[in-house]
């Protein structure tokens, strides 16, 4: 967990003038299950941060399942570790927390390049639908996303309110205050980010090697891949490799090779390089390498108080935390609030089948329909006997009397179909099924048949499961042609009537029934 305060207020006196500053203000804190890490940054005027720190362990749990455990615990905790670092670093209340990835639901999905900010939104909203319990009552959540080799992944994050709230009462018992939240797995990603080559998809394996325990979590190049944390406590004579190769070995029989190790942690300076790559199997990429070469301007205006090396091996989660802040300020896991049981709920109710009102029938009815059957019973009865009783019925039916033919007149010949040159109709092609380059095929299709004018886009929402085809009135007949020409692709595709307004003559929406 890690908590970034806001910017704070600075006066000082010079010349008997009072000056007031603005300094960009920073405290992190990383919340593991038996350690606090505090990283305070503050900004000055030269544009340099100052950086101090403070770690302590911790024999209690402190979480559990990324919730807070005890919060009494967690509190005093928080409270003891801030209480090492100095000048005033909690004299801002509002705070942000990083948290441990398994407190956050994840899901990601493949988007197309061309789809708008705004369609991404509401796609990752009914995302959002289908991948979260139906159980829960309400979730904050918010995506990030990143392109390769022309594919696009947008990755969700998501925690339950109730979550949210245990931290706000955690935080409030040190008089703080939650202002956004952040998964570590996102500060991570950040210290590798810029050295994924474009054209090139790689699965990468981010480890920390401490004192007594390795952790790892496995990245691509879109971001993170698995939720589920690797951790393994070192026993007495048992080297830091063998836990990383059995890893591994793992994804290998997954058909997963894993193309890199980036080694982290307060030990990972003690190893090396060439000797690890070989006793593991993975090529070992030390985060001590990376840095320098990729985050130097970083590291540049990092300034401890003490004059000492920052330990940012030590700090990793911290420092990627504070570079994300910088880079990806529209982030906000408490920008938007989510209500999986109520969607559910919504749903049901529009699906719930239509049944037909009781009829409650009368007494007399019943009555008058057993004395009819009856008495129709007796009747047959009788006529069939072989006793001599003879009844004849009174013919009631009517004589036919002969009717005149009328003269068929004949009707007017249909007024022909116009003579269609497909080159010259306009049609547009919106993707609405969320497959990536569904609209390009059927501009290809089109094409094929001879249509030349053809412009294709996103539809507003993804959710079509029909194609639809949308022409103007009075031009019912090219729908006809354009479903015609579709029948072997879409065969249920629904008729609609189009915009006036609309430049193009006919919009076809593409459905997931489109093959």
């Amino acid at each position: 967990m890690s908590l970034i305060v806001s910017n704070a207020t600075c006066f000082f006196s010079q010349d008997n003038t009072i000056m007031r500053i603005q300094l960009f203000c920073m405290l992190y804190i990383y919340i593991g299950q038996h350690v606090i890490k505090a990283l305070h940054v503050s900004r000055s005027l030269l544009g340099q941060y100052s950086v101090q720190q403070s770690e302590k362990k911790f024999n209690v749990q402190l979480l559990k399942a990324g919730k807070v455990a005890h919060t009494d615990i967690v509190a005093s905790a928080i409270k003891e570790v801030v209480s090492h670092l100095t000048g005033g670093a909690l004299k801002e209340k509002q705070i942000s927390l990083i948290l441990p990835q398994e407190a956050f639901y994840f899901s990601r999905s493949e988007v197309p390049n061309e789809m708008a900010a705004s369609a991404i939104t509401s796609f990752m909203k009914e995302k959002a639908r289908s991948v979260l319990p139906p159980h829960l009552n309400s979730v904050y959540y918010d995506f990030v996303g990143a392109e390769n080799e022309n594919k696009r992944i947008v990755s969700l994050f998501a925690i339950e309110e109730s979550t949210v709230q245990a931290y706000k009462e955690t935080l409030q018992l040190v008089d703080l205050q939650l202002a956004s939240l952040l998964p570590d797995t996102l500060a991570y990603y950040k210290l590798f980010e810029k050295t994924l080559r474009r054209g090139k998809i790689e699965h990468i394996l981010y480890g920390s090697y401490e004192e007594d325990l390795i952790s790892a979590y496995l990245f691509d190049s879109f971001g993170l891949l698995e939720k589920e944390v690797f951790s393994a406590k070192l026993t007495q004579g048992k080297g830091v490799e063998e836990p990383f190769k059995k890893i591994g070995a793992e994804y290998e029989e997954k058909h997963q090779k894993i193309n890199r190790l980036i080694l982290s942690g307060s030990l990972s300076d003690s190893v090396r390089q060439d000797t690890f790559t070989k006793d593991v199997g993975i090529w070992t990429n030390p985060l001590k390498r990376i840095l320098p070469h990729f985050y130097a301007d970083y590291l540049k205006m990092l300034v401890t108080l003490d004059t000492k090396p920052f330990p940012i091996l030590q700090f990793d989660v911290c420092f990627g935390a504070l570079i994300f802040s910088l880079e990806n300020k529209g982030f906000s896991l408490l920008k938007n609030k989510f209500s999986p049981s109520l969607a559910v709920m919504n749903q049901a109710v529009q699906k719930k089948s239509f049944s037909i009102p009781g009829i409650r029938i009368s007494k007399e009815v019943v009555l008058f329909i057993a004395s009819f059957a009856g008495s129709f019973f007796i009747f047959t009865l009788l006529t069939q006997s072989p006793i001599g009783f003879n009844m004849r019925l009174p013919n009631f039916i009517a004589k036919a009397k002969p009717t005149a033919t009328p003269t068929p007149i004949p009707l007017p010949s249909p007024t022909p179909t116009p003579e269609i040159k497909k080159d010259t109709i306009k049609i547009k092609i919106l993707n609405g099924s969320g497959t990536v380059g569904k609209a390009g095929e059927v501009k290809t299709v089109m094409k094929e048949k001879g249509y030349q004018d053809i412009v294709t886009g996103n539809a507003d929402t993804f959710d079509f499961n029909i194609t639809e085809i949308a022409v103007k009135k009075g031009k019912e007949y090219l729908g006809s042609l354009v479903q015609g020409e579709l029948v072997d692709y879409a065969k249920g595709a629904k008729a609609t009537v189009l915009n006036e307004k609309e430049n193009a003559d006919i919009v076809v929406t593409v459905g997931k029934d489109f093959k």
